[in-house]
């Protein structure tokens, strides 16, 4: 298919006949579970410095509009609101994952409940349109993916999710094949650039940068490209084909065009989508599932340990990092998380707390942990993905204890209890909303039932 001119058609067309009665029942439940979760960690992400700071900035632009920004009393117009949803959702760094690659429901969730809040749409319509931007994004995502080679130099995250943000904008705002196809084409000219390899990796750039995927911008271009595409606006209908298509632009070496349009309608990208038990990369997240099958197990405490030995692959020994600067810094240093987990600290916002962030007590303790790069995981990381870890804790009485994982909490086969994504969700929503919270979750569990997204909107808004 590699130099065939189909694939962005072939997508459109499944994107444009999707229906909410298509869908087997387990896929729209994991979808609902997938925006319970995404708009929790929007709540928990809009009260952060990163959070705020995008607020005001928008704020004192003078735009308003009647979109609701989650957890907030202001207004916006739908792409803004997009963009600072998007934002906060990813803010904590507690949103799912397509394993590895990327944040998706973080830019296809807001694309679509802002266009949705526009369209005066209904559950089941932002259900599909949802679903809609995953088989359609996170495909495109995974067929664009560099060589080992490319990686080094460039690589891009939100750059793709863009494209799942147009498709779910443009599925709730009912465009046509040919407005879907010029979103596309908006969208795909438009993505942001390939920023992962200049975040701040190395000590001497440190601290990490606050833009990050960007999950946010994701979500605006994608749902900006919707909403010129239903007014008029030419894309490039052709924007994912051939040899010069998207794939290149987004600055990979390879494209597999048949990934992209595999099993659609018959694979649902969704059920390949990971939930976070703890805010911090997802790449850290064996690691710290051994740390505390450890200190369960064997019932410590944080003065009982006397280091901690990490051994993964070699993107998790780059998070070997020490006394972090601020929020983002520190969701991407793994002797921080751990020193948050054995010191048992709410998982959330609290993490990042200043009086515990700037801790040197923490700080100094968090000296007692070391990461190591393990050959067999790291080859097993970069030729299938997998995000392994060993851990081994070495107590102050001179025990040695050890686990190991292949496969973080929350993956497709390890996914969470509805108790578990519950008492997340009330965690991040209940200091915001208070009894109102459980009156949201009750909708957002229903929600092929609500009738208006207007009416589910109003209940995410911060009371005055």
């Amino acid at each position: 298919m590699s130099n065939d001119l189909q694939v962005t058609k072939i997508l459109t067309e499944y994107a444009v006949t999707t229906r909410f009665e298509q869908y087997p029942k387990d896929v729209t439940e994991r979808a609902k579970r997938f925006i319970i979760d995404t708009i929790a960690c929007a709540f928990g992400g809009a009260p952060t410095a990163l959070g705020q700071a995008m607020l005001s900035t928008m704020s004192a632009s003078g735009e308003t509009g009647p979109h609701t920004i989650i957890g907030e009393t202001a207004g916006f117009g739908a792409a803004t609101a997009a963009l600072l949803n998007g934002t906060n959702a990813n803010s904590l760094d507690f949103d799912e994952t397509l394993e590895g690659i990327g944040h998706p429901s973080a830019s296809v969730i807001p694309a679509a409940l802002a266009a949705g809040e526009l369209r005066g749409s209904n559950g089941k319509d932002l259900i599909t349109a949802i679903l809609t931007g995953y088989d359609v994004g996170n495909r495109i995502g995974k067929a664009i993916q560099p060589s080992y080679e490319r990686l080094q130099q460039v690589w891009n995250v939100g750059t793709w999710q863009t494209m799942g943000a147009a498709a779910a904008a443009a599925r709730i705002l009912n465009l046509d094949l040919l407005q879907t196809q010029h979103a596309y084409g908006i969208a795909g000219a438009t993505a942001p650039l390939p920023n992962t390899q200049k975040w701040g990796w190395e000590l001497e750039e440190r601290p990490i940068h606050w833009v990050k995927e960007p999950t946010g911008w994701a979500a605006w271009t994608g749902t900006t490209a919707a909403l010129l595409a239903e007014k008029g606006f030419v894309g490039n209908r052709f924007i994912l084909d051939g040899p010069k298509g998207f794939w290149i632009m987004a600055g990979s070496d390879q494209c597999d065009f048949d990934t992209m349009v595999a099993g659609l309608g018959e694979r649902f990208s969704v059920m390949d989508l990971s939930m976070k038990a703890y805010p911090c990369c997802r790449w850290q997240h064996s690691a710290l599932d051994c740390v505390d099958a450890i200190i369960t197990a064997n019932t410590l405490r944080a003065e009982d340990i006397a280091s901690v030995d990490i051994y993964s692959f070699d993107w998790v020994q780059a998070f070997e990092v020490y006394g972090p600067k601020d929020m983002v810094d520190a969701e991407f240093s793994l002797p921080y998380s751990v020193t948050m987990l054995l010191h048992r600290i709410i998982r959330g916002a609290a993490w990042f707390a200043p009086d515990t962030l700037h801790n040197p007590l923490l700080t100094e303790y968090s000296r007692r942990v070391r990461v190591h790069t393990d050959s067999g995981m790291n080859t097993l990381y970069h030729t299938k993905g997998d995000i392994g870890a060993r851990v081994k804790i070495t107590t102050h009485s001179g025990q040695e204890l050890e686990e190991s994982s292949t496969c973080p909490s929350g993956s497709p086969s390890k996914f969470m209890s509805d108790q578990v994504i519950y008492e997340k969700f009330r965690a991040l929503v209940e200091p915001v909303l208070g009894k109102n919270c459980q009156v949201l979750l009750d909708q957002l569990t229903d929600l092929e039932s609500v009738g208006n997204l207007s009416d589910l909107t109003a209940l995410m808004r911060m009371k005055t």
